[in-house]
């Protein structure tokens, strides 16, 4: 098994979320990164996400992509701009409903585009931000993967931007938010930080 793959089943088997006759799978694959917490790594890298076991919907997609495609899949990074409002994330707390009702959260989001059969050039689309447990607090969770099933994506779409398969990933991501974002992105940063603690608080 390639080694990020195997990285990530091992991690999994010893944090007992994977048992050991299991091998991993696409749909394990997906389930495993879909339930790390929701929080910020030190950085982006795959081997930091599995070894600090956590990541936000950047960190998490770039692993589940690399991993993804070490199991033989087709995969798209996508990153798409948004606001977080009132209503379309009535799920947060009320300290962060307050600072959307001041003024929408400019952000850009990652999620994925899969092709599980080259020969059907069937994509659909995977988004493993938000873990099973935060269905509990009322969020657009994805409970399961099925081929061919798109997944709910955790934000309201405004714009969708490709990744090219030679980009790297994270810088055309920095440019998006640097544009995007632009000033308001210490107020950006520091609503992440606060929604990764509520959800630390909540899910622990």
């Amino acid at each position: 098994m390639p080694h990020l793959a195997a990285q990530l089943r091992a991690a999994a088997i010893q944090r007992g979320v994977l048992d050991a006759s299991v091998n991993l799978s696409v749909g394990e694959a997906v389930r495993i990164v879909r339930d790390l917490p929701y929080q910020r790594a030190s950085d982006r890298r795959p081997e930091t996400v599995i070894e600090e076991w956590r990541g936000t919907c950047s960190g998490k997609h770039y692993l589940l992509a690399q991993v993804l495609e070490e199991l033989g899949a087709g995969v798209m990074i996508i990153h798409a701009t948004h606001h977080f409002t009132e209503e379309n994330s009535p799920w947060l707390p009320p300290d962060l409903l307050d600072e959307v009702r001041r003024a929408p959260v400019p952000d850009v989001h990652t999620f994925l585009r899969v092709q599980l059969d080259a020969f059907r050039d069937e994509w659909f689309t995977v988004d493993a931000t938000w873990p099973l447990a935060a269905q509990a607090l009322g969020m657009p969770v994805n409970e399961g993967f099925r081929h061919g099933d798109d997944h709910r994506i955790a934000a309201d779409v405004e714009e969708i931007i490709h990744v090219d398969e030679d980009d790297d990933p994270q810088a055309v991501k920095e440019a998006l938010i640097a544009a995007f974002v632009g000033d308001e992105a210490p107020r950006r940063d520091a609503f992440i930080e606060r929604l990764s603690a509520w959800l630390g608080q909540r899910l622990a």
